[in-house]
């Protein structure tokens, strides 16, 4: 696309562009796609093409609509990226002319404006029909369409897996309320997730399309989705209390009590490296697979994360395989009830066997300090409070140097 410098002739003058030509079957499908922003007086036109698209594109652009000599039809300002125009197929328009941003606002550009340009002259006019590509539009549009819809699929099952994550976000929430009141059983956790989601998965206005989104919601949610993190089984092995495991007769079941916990001793345990309150904290970690809808969308998506599975979390592997998009919910609450021994996880405590030490000062360095350049260094030492004539040399002098 070579540039030349054209007149665009509008009632406030004559004003010279260096426009490139678009006249080929390539250079009006590449249009400004990936193009740097255009220049004040720098624009493109594509011949006979009286429609646009901005995909692809990393600034709005003005458009002209001309006819075939070059009259100015219609004017449209600011077209964004990922937006279309087109001219009315009945006005006539055979070139569109794609200028800067603003460009028709400050040249002052109507319809009835004239464009010059060699390729719109009467005795070249009449060559550009002869070579004029039947179906040439048709073609671009095969070429650009897919992937436009490709693209624009995409986005809608983004946006929808954006809403689903919010909900699931909500449910995990829930359960890990009924959890810290429900003494940390896992099937109550659960239940709740299960209950939380039915919105997801159609809610209803009444008992029975309630019944049937809840085992709907059912059918996507197994025990392995939700994974108690805290109490570990060291936790309660540090911190069990007998006296509870009679109250609620649990049998070998331990019990971490949750009352009057600020009179409680507060040392770390060896086996959890966790304190009292540490081991009250409800921590969840809930993997739900969601089904992508959208079509071609959804085989993307599947096919992206089942190539991008690390193959470290059988769960995580499980869903993906399905051909579900694991969504991976992190919760913790405090607990509001005794935590009931279940099947918790084994964590031992971290750091020294849950014994912390003093790690002593840090190490001395020689290595000045670097040049205090923010914005509360003074430029030049303030002088002396005793000596207003002599630098401040004191101890209680900014420690900022000479900039």
């Amino acid at each position: 696309m070579n540039e030349r410098p054209i007149l665009l002739h509008t009632a406030s003058g004559a004003h010279p562009l260096r426009v490139a030509l678009a006249d080929g079957f390539l250079t009006r499908l590449r249009g400004l796609m990936l193009a740097p922003p255009l220049a004040p007086d720098a624009g493109l036109l594509l011949t006979r093409c009286a429609s646009v698209h901005c995909a692809f594109m990393r600034q709005a652009i003005d458009v002209v609509y001309l006819d075939a000599a070059g009259a100015v039809l219609k004017c449209v300002p600011r077209v964004k990226p990922w937006r279309a125009s087109a001219a009315d197929p009945r006005s006539g328009a055979r070139h569109t002319l794609e200028l800067a941003a603003g460009a028709i606002e400050r040249l002052g550009v109507k319809p009835g404006d004239r464009f010059e340009h060699p390729v719109l002259a009467p005795a070249v006019r009449p060559r550009v029909r002869a070579q004029a590509q039947g179906g040439l539009a048709m073609v671009e549009f095969v070429v650009v369409g897919p992937m436009l819809a490709l693209i624009g699929l995409g986005l809608i099952q983004y946006a929808m897996l954006f809403f689903a994550k919010n909900q699931i976000n909500h449910a995990s929430f829930m359960a890990a309320r009924a959890g810290s009141m429900g003494n940390a059983n896992i099937n109550t956790v659960r239940q709740e997730f299960t209950r939380a989601l039915i919105p997801l998965y159609g809610g209803g206005t009444n008992a029975a399309e309630l019944a049937a989104s809840l085992a709907k919601a059912d059918r996507y949610v197994s025990l392995e989705d939700v994974e108690l993190i805290n109490p570990t089984a060291e936790s309660f092995q540090d911190w069990n209390e007998p006296s509870l495991q009679a109250k609620y007769n649990t049998g070998s079941k331990r019990v971490i009590p949750n009352a009057s916990l600020a009179f409680k001793d507060q040392s770390i345990r060896p086996n959890s490296g966790q304190t009292i309150q540490d081991a009250n904290l409800l921590k969840l970690r809930i993997i739900h697979g969601y089904e992508p809808r959208i079509p071609l969308a959804r085989t993307l998506f599947s096919a992206y994360l089942k190539a991008a599975d690390p193959h470290n979390d059988p769960t995580y592997t499980k869903i993906v395989q399905k051909g579900f998009i694991p969504v991976v919910t992190n919760v913790t609450l405090h607990m509001q009830s005794d935590a009931i021994e279940g099947s918790p996880i084994s964590a031992p405590g971290a750091g020294n066997g849950g014994n912390p030490t003093n790690p002593g000062d840090p190490p001395v360095s020689d290595t000045p300090s670097p040049p205090c350049t923010g914005i509360a260094c003074n430029e030049e030492v303030p002088p002396d409070p005793v000596d207003p004539n002599a630098p401040c040399t004191g101890a209680d002098c900014p420690v900022c140097p000479v900039v």
